[in-house]
């Protein structure tokens, strides 16, 4: 068996995984709807979403297999995502990089795999939509294409309130605009961090329309409350930051109370649950206070510390909090 060498910006790719906040989350619909798709069209009996993650493949969404994730030094989808095209191995066992792979030589018995990779706006690759079969098999190059479409389709809903702002670039402004404050332009003042966190609908959002995310609506919010923000990003799980510039005209309370009312009245909840309080609080960029920009990283990790510790009796979600947190360090600055 041959395992997959690693991607060469795969620290970078890791980091963009994880900050889309999707590995772990419960299956939806808008997802499943695809994998049950693509194994029609190709009269596979599995199709997945598989996500490459440090050490193994984790499948946010499953058709035909029963399993969330599978080690990654033996995925098909870890050679998959080392390229640009459609990834297919016809006979799985005539193939010396997989003939001896435990998903060959035993369930679910793979002999033929398909795997498209799922590229980020910014070329790194997540993942795969892939289709697998115990027969071999071999697709046209229209098949190849339509596979491939289907895939940018998945990445286009694993990205849609990632950030509310349309252009991909605008991703990772927290990082570019973080940075050059301290090392490029320290003379600038004027920036500062609003952190939103609502958490608190993970465990009380009553999901009468499963088609809408209330982070999609939230982000929604962002956008329309803080138009003129150079940045307005989801920084993984239900973790949000804003970024502003000093605007003497622009009044940033009136702007958080309205928010804060609006997001209480779309966001549903379950019944017996009335409680929303999604402002976490503010950092400044001082750089007379923070010396970088792990600095100003750790007083965010303890403002979304405290905002969540109270309620963590009713969600007992201890793991889910320091997940965001390393998201946190990984994708906001």
């Amino acid at each position: 068996m041959q395992e997959a060498r690693l991607p060469e910006n795969e620290a970078r790719r890791v980091a963009a995984l994880h900050s889309l906040g999707i590995l772990d989350t419960p299956s939806e619909g808008r997802f499943d709807r695809y994998t049950h798709i693509t194994a029609r069209i190709f009269d596979t009996p599995i199709a997945l979403i598989s996500l490459v993650d440090r050490y193994r493949q984790w499948f946010k969404s499953v058709e035909g297999l029963d399993c969330d994730e599978t080690p990654r030094n033996i995925s098909f989808c870890g050679h998959a995502i080392l390229g640009d095209d459609v990834f297919e191995i016809r006979n799985a066992r005539r193939d010396p990089r997989f003939r001896d792979n435990p998903l060959v030589v035993g369930a679910p018995n793979i002999r033929f795999y398909a795997g498209a990779p799922l590229k980020g706006p910014d070329g790194h690759k997540f993942g795969t939509l892939c289709i697998i079969d115990s027969v071999p098999r071999q697709l046209s190059d229209d098949e190849k294409t339509t596979l491939q479409n289907l895939a940018d389709i998945v990445v286009d809903e694993m990205v849609r309130f990632v950030d509310v702002v349309a252009d991909w670039s605008h991703r990772t402004a927290h990082t570019t605009t973080g940075t050059e404050f301290f090392e490029s332009i320290p003379e600038e003042r004027g920036l500062s961090v609003l952190l939103f966190d609502i958490d608190d609908v993970l465990a009380s959002h009553d999901d009468a329309n499963p088609g809408v995310s209330p982070g999609e609506v939230f982000a929604e919010l962002l956008h329309d409350h803080f138009p003129t923000a150079p940045s307005i990003a989801h920084v993984g799980d239900y973790h949000f930051c804003v970024l502003l510039r000093a605007n003497s005209s622009f009044d940033e309370v009136r702007a958080i109370n309205r928010l804060c009312s609006n997001a209480k009245d779309l966001l549903r909840f379950a019944e017996g649950h009335d409680f929303l309080t999604p402002f976490v609080g503010r950092i400044h960029c001082d750089s007379k206070k923070y010396a970088c920009v792990d600095d100003m990283v750790r007083d965010a990790d303890e403002m979304f510390l405290r905002h969540e510790r109270p309620r963590l009796p009713q969600k007992i979600d201890i793991k889910g909090v320091a997940k965001a947190l390393v998201g946190l360090r990984e994708t906001i600055f």
